[in-house]
């Protein structure tokens, strides 16, 4: 019973860095790679796994700057709690592109959550933070809002007949 106590802890980190993506053949990611890659990223903080994150994220940034498939953009000012986290940009990077290589759109209040998960696993979660992040909820509810009524609205309206 002690032994399972004292091992827990290690236990759980490297159960969680076990899940990572194997290596792609040969060095070269593809697009399932990269996408196994990152769904396993939004499950890990910022500082975990330091012998797999940082090689895994600069794959996978490198992978989605050269494809031709995969447009990221993004205004920092929708993503307020990029003003207080700024390194949040790589992880809120690698979520917008999943939805892309899942060929599923996702909400923003969605993508927001999925962000704000992986920063309350990392040394940078405090308060001010998790102020920005309900900021950045509350924008990302009304961009959906806003989105979803764009959609319901006939995008063409054609002259009126009299």
């Amino acid at each position: 019973m002690t032994w399972a106590l004292l091992v827990w802890p290690w236990c759980w980190t490297c159960w969680t860095c076990a899940e990572a993506p194997d290596w792609p053949a040969g060095g070269q990611p593809d697009g399932q790679w990269v996408r196994q890659a990152l769904e396993w990223r939004m499950r890990v903080g910022m500082e975990d796994c330091q012998e797999i994150l940082p090689a895994l994220d600069a794959w996978t940034l490198e992978w989605l700057s050269q494809s031709e498939t995969v447009h990221v953009a993004l205004t920092t000012s929708d993503w307020p709690f990029l003003a207080y986290a700024p390194e949040l940009q790589t992880v809120l990077i690698q979520r917008l592109a999943l939805e892309q290589l899942r060929f599923k759109r996702s909400s923003d209040l969605d993508v927001v959550r999925d962000v704000r998960a992986v920063a309350r696993r990392s040394d940078v979660w405090d308060d001010a933070l998790r102020r920005a992040f309900d900021s950045a909820e509350g924008l990302a509810k009304r961009r959906d809002a806003q989105a979803t009524s764009n959609a319901a609205s006939p995008s063409f309206k054609g002259p009126s007949i009299r």
